[in-house]
């Protein structure tokens, strides 16, 4: 691994964005953690010419580039823990699809389950809203 990118998955670690599955070791983007504060600590870095970023040459475009690309390729959960999820757990396919049918829980596409009436009470909510 390059010691650009090296730099950047330190960043991304020591703001939390990326972080270290304690079972696997493995490396996981958390979703839930702004990334804001990666690229904040990153632009700081370069700016103010710290020693630990040297290797972008003040350029702090390449860092947040490559910052940008690093947590865009990363997983949002770990690999290993991901693949570890049988399928066996979920349920019966076929069985699921019956009872979702026998309860009606099918909904197309666009459609909402109670239908238009479901639609004109959101209205009637937005429009009381507004007035």
């Amino acid at each position: 691994m390059e010691k650009k990118q090296l730099i950047a998955i330190g960043i991304a670690l020591q703001t939390q964005v990326l972080k270290a599955c304690p079972v696997h070791h493995q490396l996981y983007f958390d979703d839930e953690v702004n990334p804001a504060s990666a690229f904040a600590l990153a632009i700081d870095l370069v700016r103010k010419r710290k020693p630990y970023v040297d290797e972008f040459d003040n350029d702090e475009h390449e860092l947040t580039d490559l910052l940008s690309d690093t947590l865009a390729t990363t997983p949002t959960c770990c690999p290993e823990c991901q693949s570890s999820v049988k399928l066996s757990s979920l349920p019966d396919g076929d069985r699921f699809s019956e009872r979702a049918l026998e309860g009606g829980q099918i909904v197309g596409f666009g459609q909402h389950q109670n239908g238009a009436r479901g639609f004109a009470q959101h209205e009637l909510d937005v429009h009381g809203a507004i007035t």
